[in-house]
């Protein structure tokens, strides 16, 4: 298996703005030769262990990259979209060709399809890896898939996520604590210890060699197809390559290697030796100095180091060259930047301003603040936001006051803002600061992060920092606490908000004792609510079992919408087939409506057999001629051919036939 553990996200995020930006074809292919094992890998889980069917789904997964990454967020790792992507795509070839089997089977034909690595654990594990993923946020979904599918270190996910490398560990410990439980109510248990393990060790395979150039030829024939900028990815590609795309377009395995190719050399590139940990660092001869004129020539000798602040920040980038964050660099380049003092800091920073190598100078610069931050955070804070030379300065920032809130939440609260009232106005934290505030303050003083969460006037903030704090809250004796502190809120409308969300989190790691808590609420008219709140939670682990409690304590076709709209999210024939048990009539029609647009996308032929099913004649034509209309509008001919073969009047296939085209608003 090739060695992730040099492939940085910001390399990632350099290579995507080289393709998007330039119709760069050596970056794109750079992009799947990085993330083409960890895709491979899910699609593979996805799809039961189906090699074939498992590389349709990688090329799928790339082709779609090609034509989205324009839209791809900035923040995003592309390894996370690429995750997320590939279990929609898998999710999508499964159902159309009617490959989808039982639990039962599954587990009966993984062990014989996959790599054995001699574990049983990983056969009983591996089916249920992915569907137990989908059920964490993006941001956990993130950090798992940094850590254990790309082989990154703390500190490389950390500047991935942009948070300190502590927080990025305790993101990852908490991210696996929440797979666990989810893979645990699907009969999987297992220590959070031993399910790193397992993961580490089991949960990337060598994709095959071939795949590689069959995925980029054809992501970027099919990019190029598709009209605008990025036809001149073909165009930049010398004539083998051309060749090679061409070939993938009509279906030929051309067997030439581009797992071999490698990113524009950078300005500096002096030869490396490999450390004792496999890493690539720079060779005993170093490059001559590039900042030494910049500086103004050499200073002063930091104390105790016997280097100036221009060579400590000029070897330090040399450890980064490119952005490599391996881990003996890393550690060694931080240790550099450990030795200057806070007075050196903003010369240093300067000094990391004007190192060519962009990639190891927004390392540098970065890292630098994180050191200042946790010894002068103010004076910090201060540079990055009057500074007009750093990039991306509101992520940086984020990322300081993140250093900051894990040390000393409250005084991040109050350099947030105050208004004279004393409660907390709309400031520039952020989410994520905020959440490290909660997380930090419930960790160590539960009834201050309480007081100061009933002090935030903004609803949806107050609401994702009581779902943060809450995330710390583990044991029974922790819940009943939480419960009498939020029983004791004046207000009726905060109250209930932090119940819902204390509900939620209990929900996510013991839904049947939060039902029963559920059921018992008083007073009696924030019951609905809070059942709406644990079972639209419960439904990501368990929709069957959540399902039919939803049903059996609040009926009628509210729930059934609610229940369907989660549900088809994560397993559309499951949801499907326990939409139908419930029957047809008036109490479904409104379901059945919802149902047939969420699939639509996915299955159009199902989804207008599920529009014919409603009974009403008004929401029922709607929809049909909706589905109708924009499956035409992307696939005419499919379109045509299932509307001469339905069987259905002549009055509605005429209708059909004479409604104007819709533009169907493509999947992000």
């Amino acid at each position: 298996m090739r060695d992730a553990t040099d492939m940085t996200s910001s390399e990632d995020r350099e290579l995507l703005q080289q393709f998007v930006g330039g119709a760069s074809a050596p970056a794109f292919e750079e992009l799947v030769r990085r993330h083409l094992d960890p895709v491979f890998s899910a699609a593979l889980r996805r799809v039961n262990g189906d090699r074939a069917l498992a590389e349709d789904v990688t090329q799928t997964v790339f082709a779609d990259f090609a034509r989205k990454a324009r839209r791809v967020p900035p923040d995003m790792p592309p390894g996370g979209w690429l995750h997320r992507h590939t279990g929609f795509v898998a999710s999508k070839m499964i159902d159309k060709e009617r490959r989808r089997r039982n639990r039962e089977h599954q587990a009966a034909t993984m062990d014989a399809t996959l790599p054995q690595k001699g574990d049983a654990d990983w056969a009983a594990t591996a089916p249920l890896l992915d569907a137990a993923m989908d059920t964490l946020s993006p941001a956990d979904r993130d950090a798992i898939v940094l850590r254990f599918f790309e082989a990154k270190d703390y500190r490389a996910i950390g500047t991935a996520l942009g948070v300190g490398e502590d927080t990025a560990q305790k993101r990852v410990s908490r991210a696996i604590d929440k797979l666990r439980g989810a893979l645990s109510r699907r009969g999987v248990t297992s220590t959070g210890g031993a399910l790193a393990a397992l993961m580490l060790t089991n949960s990337v395979h060598a994709a095959p060699a071939a795949l590689a150039d069959r995925v980029a030829g054809r992501a970027l024939a099919g990019a190029a197809n598709a009209g605008g900028t990025l036809v001149g990815a073909l165009a930049g590609m010398g004539a083998a390559a051309r060749f090679k795309a061409g070939a993938a377009l009509a279906g030929v395995a051309v067997a030439a290697a581009v797992a071999g190719s490698q990113l524009t050399a950078p300005r500096d590139a002096s030869p490396s030796v490999p450390d004792t940990d496999g890493e690539a660092t720079p060779s005993p001869a170093a490059p001559p100095s590039t900042l030494a004129n910049h500086a103004g020539g050499r200073r002063a000798a930091v104390p105790g180091s016997g280097r100036s602040v221009a060579e400590i920040v000029e070897d330090a980038a040399a450890l980064w060259r490119g952005g490599r964050q391996g881990v003996t660099a890393s550690a060694e380049a931080l240790a550099l930047l450990g030795q200057l003092t806070p007075a050196q800091i903003e010369e240093a920073l300067a000094l990391a301003g004007a190192l060519p190598d962009r990639a190891a100078s927004t390392l540098v610069t970065k890292n630098l603040l994180v050191h200042w931050t946790e010894r002068d955070p103010l004076a910090a804070l201060r540079w990055a936001q009057h500074d007009a030379s750093l990039e991306r300065p509101a992520d940086v920032i984020d990322g300081m006051l993140n250093t900051w809130a894990a040390c000393d939440p409250v005084a991040v609260l109050n350099w947030g803002g105050k208004t004279g009232t004393g409660s907390i106005r709309r400031s520039p934290l952020s989410e994520s600061v905020l959440g490290t505030v909660f997380r930090s303050l419930a960790e160590t003083d539960p009834d201050g992060a309480m007081t100061n969460l009933m002090r935030l006037q903004n609803p949806n903030e107050r609401g994702q920092a009581l779902r943060d704090a809450l995330d710390t809250v583990q044991t029974e004796e922790e819940r009943e606490a939480v419960e009498v502190r939020i029983g004791k809120i004046e207000f009726d409308d905060v109250r209930i908000q932090a119940r819902r969300a204390f509900v939620e989190q209990w929900a996510r790691h013991d839904p049947g004792a939060a039902a029963g808590y559920v059921t018992a609420a008083e007073p009696a008219w924030e019951r609905t609510r809070l059942m709406d709140s644990l079972g639209m939670t419960w439904m990501q682990s368990d929709p069957a079992a959540a399902a039919a409690w939803w049903t059996g304590h609040a009926p009628g076709p509210d729930t059934l919408v609610k229940i369907i709209n989660v549900w088809a999210q994560s397993d559309p024939r499951a949801a499907g087939g326990w939409l139908d048990s419930q029957g047809r009539g008036p109490a479904t029609d409104t379901a059945r409506t919802t149902f047939a647009r969420q699939i639509a996308d996915l299955d159009p032929e199902n989804a207008l057999l599920w529009a014919d099913s409603v009974t009403d004649p008004t929401s029922r034509e709607e929809a049909i001629d909706h589905i109708f209309t924009n499956w035409r509008t992307r696939e005419p001919a499919a379109a045509e051919q299932f509307l001469t073969e339905a069987g259905w009047s002549a009055e509605r296939t005429g209708r059909l036939r004479n409604l104007p085209n819709k533009h169907q608003t493509e999947l992000p």
